[in-house]
């Protein structure tokens, strides 16, 4: 169940760019975008202090990839964010998820600032932003196609990807301030820019909720359980969305689970420090913005489906520039490329997703495609931490990128459902399926609307029968009193 009140279509001055960008049409998508990029800046800026951080502690590769894994790991909860997103007003979901993630970051800029940061404090108040933002994705993500109409879907999500993957150009700034001033100023900006969120999303009128009422479950635990089974049962009826979700798993687990392997790269293999890591963050970044506004402009159709398949191999075989690179100027290149690559195929994975998956549960299956795409993500990242004390970081970087290539590859070749999704720029069964569904409740509703039309007159008719009728008798009564 969606409800939708107040929405307004913010029609002001449509100009070029509402003409490029049909989603920023919408008064109520603009505003969470806008607080979706602050939050998203200061989850980057988090993200790059507590990475080098870490390492700059014990100048080792594992605490680097404990700390990503404190961060991402909570993934894995996101079934309990989507109960949450399916039960409740999922911007009050996203916006009370923000002000728990502002807090701590507040906590470790005082940490910070009275030198009492240590390893442990720093993984401990990592993981809890990691559970608290669990909640905030699939609300996010589920509330996302509330804010427009269908057919400005892919220009909404792939600007709300080039506004995620965007942030890592501003938000790795954290790299020179940290450099400079220390991780105390990094992460009361961090606090500050959430701050301003939260206050942005007050101002979102879209009330968006699922299929879930009050008193279906008695605990959010056991709904949380209840509500995954659901998920996974739509899954079970859905072929072609848990191919997807498997890809994407896949593609995460070997293509984008590089993120602790920067800080080793740029200590190790570049001699460098806080500002080289942050440029290598902030190249991937850079690919990403370039690649999903470019891909925002994309129209439907068949060349969505190969754009899709050209990004996943490219993502793959692009990883060796990065991971082959010998001077600054060559990894910031091969970091843009791969982070252009992993931008648009991520963006067409959840668009393609997104566009056939019921409202009602949508909160539930996108939190199963958290839980399955970051957990993985977030145990390789951990695996590549412990590694790179012992593996050469060039090996790690190289090899899984060349594995998913051939992976892609085969699964395109000898999988007939994915070469047509690749053909044809969508799940064709679940499309049509969606498309017949829709078709029917258009009938049904012209039906109901038809013999409520010839019903009313009829009803009217009657109801002055019967008030002119009550008249007269009231009329006798009173003549004879």
């Amino acid at each position: 169940m969606s409800q939708l009140r107040n929405m307004e279509p913010g029609t002001q001055a449509p100009g070029r760019l509402l003409r490029l960008f049909p989603a920023m049409e919408s008064l109520e998508y603009r505003k969470l975008f806008y607080a979706a990029g602050l939050s998203a800046i200061s989850l980057w800026a988090l993200i790059t202090a507590r990475g080098w951080l870490a390492g700059d502690l014990t100048d080792s590769g594992w605490a680097v990839g404990v700390v990503y894994f404190a961060a991402i790991g909570p993934w894995m909860l996101a079934p309990i964010g989507g109960a949450l997103a399916d039960r409740f007003d999922r911007a009050r979901v996203v916006m009370l998820s923000r002000i728990g993630a502002g807090i701590l970051a507040f906590a470790l800029a005082i940490l910070a600032f009275t030198g009492e940061i240590a390893l442990w404090n720093l993984i401990l108040v990592t993981a809890l932003s990691g559970i608290i933002r669990s909640a905030e994705m699939p609300a996010q993500a589920a509330l996302l196609p509330n804010t427009v109409k269908m057919a400005a879907l892919l220009s909404a999500i792939t600007l709300a990807s080039m506004m995620q993957f965007g942030s890592r150009v501003i938000g790795p700034v954290a790299g020179p301030v940290l450099a400079e001033f220390g991780p105390g100023w990094v992460f009361l900006g961090a606090s500050i820019l959430l701050a301003l969120s939260v206050w942005q999303m007050t101002r979102i009128k879209v009330r968006s909720t699922g299929g879930i009422v009050a008193g279906t479950t008695s605990g959010i635990l056991r709904a949380a359980a209840t509500h995954v089974r659901e998920g996974l049962a739509y899954l079970g009826r859905a072929p072609g969305v848990r191919m997807l979700i498997a890809l994407t798993a896949l593609h995460c687990m070997l293509v984008m689970s590089f993120d602790a392997l920067l800080v080793v790269f740029a200590k190790k293999v570049l001699d460098g420090g806080a500002n080289e890591y942050g440029y290598l963050v902030m190249g991937v970044g850079g690919g990403a913005l370039v690649a999903t506004v470019a891909l925002s402009m994309v129209p439907a159709g068949p060349i969505r489906g190969r754009l899709m398949l050209f990004c996943g191999l490219s993502s793959g075989i692009l990883m060796p520039i990065l991971g082959l690179a010998g001077s600054l100027p060559i990894a910031i290149l091969g970091a843009a490329l791969v982070g252009a690559t992993q931008a648009m195929f991520m963006a067409l994975s959840s668009v393609m997703i997104q566009a056939v998956v019921p409202d009602a549960i949508r909160g539930r299956v996108m939190s199963l495609y958290a839980m399955f795409a970051g957990g993985i993500m977030a145990l390789m990242i951990l695996a590549n931490g412990l590694a790179s004390d012992v593996v050469n970081v060039r090996y790690l970087l190289t090899i899984p990128g060349i594995l998913f290539f051939v992976a892609l590859l085969l699964w395109a070749v000898g999988m007939p459902r994915l070469r047509s999704t690749f053909m044809h720029g969508e799940l064709v069964e679940e499309s049509m399926l969606a498309r017949a569904s829709a078709a029917v409740s258009a009938a049904a509703t012209v039906v109901i609307d038809s013999v409520a039309a010839r019903w009313a007159p009829q009803q009217g008719a009657v109801a002055e029968r019967l008030g002119s009728g009550g008249g007269g008798a009231g009329g006798g009564g009173r003549g004879g009193g």
